[in-house]
C-alpha cells in the first residue's frame, strides 16, 4: 500500500516495539463501513498495554494513595493484571504473536523518548494528526498524568481512569471470546472476563463512594502539560 505522508512521519519517529496499524485514505472512508473485525494480534496488543497500564497505575496508587479503600484495591489490580499478562504472554508466544515491551509505560521506556509524544502540547498541524493516531499514546499520557497529581486530586483520577478502563477491557474482552477464532486466545478471554466485570463493579463502587462530583474533570486532556515523575 502507497504510504501516505501520516505514515510517512510515524515511521520517521523510529517507534519500535509497538504495533502501528495504517491509517485509512480518506477516499476508504464511509459512514456506512463496518469497524474491523478484531483479530488476535490486535487483541493480544490492546489486552497486554491495558494489563500493564492498570499494574503500572495500581503500583501508583500503593505508593501515593492513603485511601485504604483505593489501596486495597490497587494491590488487587496489580496481582490479578500481573497473572493475566503472563498468561497471555505465553499463548502470545505459543502462537507466534507479538507482545508488547513490558516497560512500555516506564519513564525510561525510548518507545516514548521522543518529544512529540511526551510533551503533547508541542504537536502541531501534521505532527498531532499522526501522533495522536499512534497506539497506546493517550494510555502513555494517562499513566504520566497520574504520575503528577497527589492527594485525593491522584484518587480521583485513580478511579476515573480504572472505571474507563475496565469498561473498555470488558467490552473487549467479550468479542474476543464471541469473535475470535482462536482457541487458547478464546478460551483466555472467556476465562478472565469475570475476573474484568468484577473489576470493573469495584471500580464503580469505589468512584461513586470517594470521586469528585460531576463535572469536575481530573484525567488528562489533549493539549494538557504533563510533568513526569521519574519513577513509578
Amino acid at each position: 500500500m502507497k504510504l501516505t505522508i501520516w505514515n510517512k512521519i510515524v515511521l520517521a519517529l523510529g517507534i519500535s516495539g509497538i504495533a502501528i496499524p495504517a491509517l485509512a485514505d480518506e477516499s476508504s472512508s464511509s459512514t456506512n463501513q463496518s469497524p474491523p473485525a478484531l483479530t488476535s494480534q490486535q487483541f493480544v496488543s490492546d489486552a497486554a498495554a491495558g494489563g500493564m497500564k492498570e499494574v503500572f497505575m495500581s503500583e501508583a496508587a500503593l505508593n501515593e494513595s492513603t485511601n485504604e479503600d483505593i489501596k486495597s484495591f490497587a494491590k488487587r489490580m496489580v496481582k490479578d493484571h500481573s497473572g493475566a499478562n503472563k498468561k497471555l504472554m505465553k499463548i502470545a508466544e505459543d502462537e507466534g504473536l507479538s507482545f508488547p515491551p513490558t516497560n512500555m509505560f516506564s519513564a525510561d521506556d525510548p518507545n516514548w523518548s521522543n518529544p512529540l509524544i511526551s510533551n503533547p502540547e508541542s504537536l502541531k498541524g501534521a505532527q498531532e494528526l499522526s501522533m495522536t493516531n499512534l497506539p497506546y499514546r493517550t494510555d502513555y499520557l494517562n499513566v504520566k498524568h497520574l504520575q503528577s497529581l497527589n492527594g485525593d486530586q491522584f484518587d480521583r483520577a485513580y478511579l476515573t481512569d480504572m472505571v474507563s478502563d475496565h469498561t473498555q477491557a470488558v467490552s473487549e474482552f467479550e468479542t474476543a471470546f464471541q469473535n475470535l477464532s482462536d482457541p487458547k486466545l478464546k478460551k483466555f478471554a472467556g476465562k478472565t472476563l469475570p475476573t474484568l466485570q468484577k473489576h470493573s463493579k469495584m471500580a464503580q463502587e469505589l468512584n461513586e463512594k470517594y470521586n469528585a462530583p460531576n463535572g469536575m474533570n481530573t484525567t488528562y486532556q489533549p493539549g494538557q502539560t504533563v510533568n513526569p515523575s521519574p519513577s513509578m
